[in-house]
């Protein structure tokens, strides 16, 4: 969560200490100080003093003392950071925000107060006051109905997908975005959904869209987000964000090429298209956006004017489906879902024919 990882000095030294089989006690004695001193620093409970970070190049030869003081420097204005923070807002205050920013699901068996919490979670946002939130993602504007939909949590899920970026793609800094190679390697992607087992088809996926300098993150949507998916930047690429909320092989699919879609069609740097559920929109000047994503996706995996005649014969039974499905490429499942869709076929037909 940003600065999680921010831990005290004496976590590291002590790291150091067990790579190289040097006791606690074996350390005090070459350090010059007592036990329960090097306890102490070693447990968080005290500061890193000059005279320590020299003699301890004694022991540990490649980090010199500069490093050490650098770090618990660093250590310590963290520590005020959060101490700042956390003397901004009361405990009212807080108890909102925990409610509005949903810290129990963030930080569920994490043991921290709620100042704690609410310092990572302006870590996460990227933000230094809750009053600024507004402000910041105002670009969402999101839209909903009155049954529910928030952008903070909207928010907060785009930060945490993002945190996952490096850790599920590889290093694509050096790997500039190229619409032409993506464009003119569509087949290829149509071909990757043919695997029906949903895991190696997604990892083939983010594979190829790497080559092509893009990040594909899976992050499971927040309650009350409706979030589907995301079209948005990491660093300098553009990132495909997708929630976890799909059941069947055909679903991810759908909402992997619409997302390429907006890519396509829509994309510039740093401005965020987010693709929510059903019928929840954003703003109105994403509506025609959001149609020709679905239309880009729809028409990707059939034909069009072979579809119209495909619903034109009516025969819509297990060998009929299976054999046009053949004629466009697809898995079975992805003709039932968009004969679903479009009304065609009630959602408890055939069901039998989707991967899930």
């Amino acid at each position: 969560m940003g600065n999680e990882f921010v831990v005290h000095t004496g976590s590291i030294i002590k790291e150091y200490l067990e790579e190289l089989g040097m006791s606690q006690k074996e350390c005090a004695k070459r350090l010059g100080v007592s036990e329960k001193h090097i306890s102490n620093l070693l447990n968080g409970k005290s500061r890193l003093t000059e005279e320590v970070a020299i003699k301890l190049e004694n022991i540990v030869h490649d980090i010199p003392a500069s490093y050490w003081l650098n770090y618990e420097s660093k250590y310590r204005e963290h520590l005020k950071r959060e101490e700042m923070y956390s003397k901004n807002y009361s405990v009212e205050q807080l108890i909102n925000f925990s409610k509005r920013f949903k810290f129990n699901t963030i930080f569920n068996g994490l043991d921290w107060d709620l100042a704690k919490q609410a310092n990572e979670m302006l870590k996460l946002l990227r933000i230094s006051q809750f009053e600024q939130f507004d402000e910041v993602y105002s670009n969402l504007n999101v839209d909903f109905m009155e049954d529910g939909g928030e952008t903070e949590a909207i928010a907060i899920w785009l930060s945490l997908a993002s945190e996952e970026v490096e850790i599920q793609n590889k290093d694509l800094s050096n790997i500039s975005y190229s619409k032409e190679k993506l464009t003119e390697s569509l087949g290829k992607f149509k071909l990757l959904s043919l695997n029906n087992d949903y895991e190696n088809s997604l990892r083939s996926a983010r594979k190829l869209l790497n080559r092509f300098g893009i990040y594909l993150v899976f992050y499971n949507a927040l309650e009350n987000s409706k979030v589907r998916g995301a079209l948005t930047t990491y660093k300098n690429n553009p990132a495909i964000y997708l929630t976890g909320r799909f059941k069947t092989h055909d679903h991810v699919w759908f909402a992997l090429m619409h997302e390429i879609g907006h890519l396509i069609k829509h994309y510039i740097p740093n401005e965020p298209i987010v693709t929510l559920e059903n019928e929840l929109k954003l703003k109105p000047d994403n509506d025609t956006k959001e149609e020709e994503a679905n239309e880009f996706a729809r028409d990707f995996f059939i034909n069009k004017s072979m579809y119209k005649e495909f619903v034109y014969r009516g025969d819509f039974n297990e060998i009929n489906i299976h054999d046009f499905a053949k004629t466009q490429g697809v898995l079975a499942g992805i003709v039932v879902a968009r004969l679903q869709h479009d009304g065609i076929i009630s959602f408890d037909k055939l069901n039998h024919l989707k991967n899930r």
